[in-house]
């Protein structure tokens, strides 16, 4: 062999070979970028690669470290890492956090089509934003279920949803909180919708509700009796139904929507409001309310589930509440003992 022919057979030992799409998958988020030059000029595409990574890891954390009263420095780490993504400039458009809401609304899925068997407990879900759902082995009862009409949780999936609800309530007419595709689908389902008279006024098939004053009613549902107290609350202006239920099986839940007026004119009358109420066990409540330790001392609930963090569909950067602003303002700030858990999108907690 010449010496032409070596450095030639030399040069194609020394040439990679191919690698195949599934060995750049196990190395890469996204196959064919390897090198940070080809993101350069790119900066959307790289933030979409970096957020498949942190929010994947993320949902290995969050899985492995549940929900609980006391948040372990795992979990911690993994919901500051859903927030820096979600405080990005536009994450509503980055195909790595719809996928993640995806695998998150699947996995609070596949929990909901196993049985619930605990007779006196209630399983609390928290889905995207104020989502809510409260499970009993009777009945589940859900509020401000919410997709933002199909552009965050797909309609497919949110119908496997709706398909475990029985009863949803509404509580004020933003659409962060209301939601027309699940309008239609609880339709076609025949899932009763209650919410203030705001909220599809013009739709005949939505029970409205509103009074000047506590008022209690009853729902005789099928798969059980729910006893509701519903408040006459607000958001600024804005009528915000305040929603206490009482369960089949005698646990009160509740959730307070967006309670907030700028002048604190309903604090006045929701002064020791659980005084006219049954004992709540668990109230979802906003992180970011203003007046926090006033409206928990006049609910005065067992727990409390903090809701409206990360809201990424109409808010900008400055008003998407971070899980570490919550955490910390639990931590150093707020001075009522009432004990809390925090949960991101897809995920559960057993009260019992």
């Amino acid at each position: 062999m010449n010496f032409r022919k070596m450095i030639l057979a030399a040069a194609i030992l020394l040439v990679p070979l191919a690698v195949s799409a599934q060995e750049v998958q196990s190395r890469h988020a996204v196959p064919g970028h390897r090198y940070l030059k080809e993101y350069w000029g790119r900066s959307e595409l790289y933030l979409e690669h970096q957020a498949y990574y942190m929010l994947n890891l993320a949902d290995q954390s969050l899985n492995q470290n549940r929900p609980s009263l006391n948040i372990n420095l795992h979990r911690e780490m993994a919901l500051l890492m859903v927030d820096a993504v979600t405080h990005e400039p536009k994450p509503i458009e980055n195909p790595a956090v719809l996928d993640f809401i995806s695998r998150r609304m699947n996995h609070a899925i596949e929990d909901l089509n196993k049985p619930f068997t605990s007779k006196k407990g209630v399983r609390i879900y928290k889905l995207y934003n104020c989502s809510m759902l409260f499970r009993t082995k009777d009945l589940t009862v859900a509020v401000d279920l919410n997709g933002r009409d199909g552009k965050l949780i797909p309609d497919e999936i949110m119908e496997q949803i709706v398909d475990k609800v029985d009863i949803l309530f509404y509580t004020h007419n933003h659409y962060d909180h209301i939601d027309r595709h699940v309008r239609d689908i609880c339709h076609k389902k025949g899932v009763p919708i209650y919410a203030t008279d705001e909220i599809f006024k013009n739709d005949p098939e939505v029970h409205h509700i509103r009074f000047d004053d506590l008022h209690t009613f009853d729902i005789d549902h099928p798969k059980g009796k729910l006893t509701v107290n519903v408040l006459p609350g607000h958001q600024d202006a804005l009528h915000n139904n305040i929603w206490i239920v009482t369960m089949p099986n005698g646990k009160v839940v509740g959730a307070t929507g967006d309670q907030w007026q700028d002048e604190g004119e309903d604090l006045k009358w929701l002064k020791d409001i659980h005084l006219r109420l049954p004992k709540i066990d668990v109230l979802a409540m906003d992180c970011w309310i203003h007046d926090y330790d006033e409206h928990v001392a006049d609910f005065s609930p067992r727990l409390l589930i903090s809701q409206h963090e990360n809201e990424i569909g109409a808010h900008g950067i400055d008003h998407r509440e971070a899980y570490w602003m919550t955490i910390y303002k639990n931590a150093h700030f707020h001075q009522n003992p009432t004990p809390y858990v925090l949960m991101t999108w897809g995920e559960w907690y057993d009260y019992k």
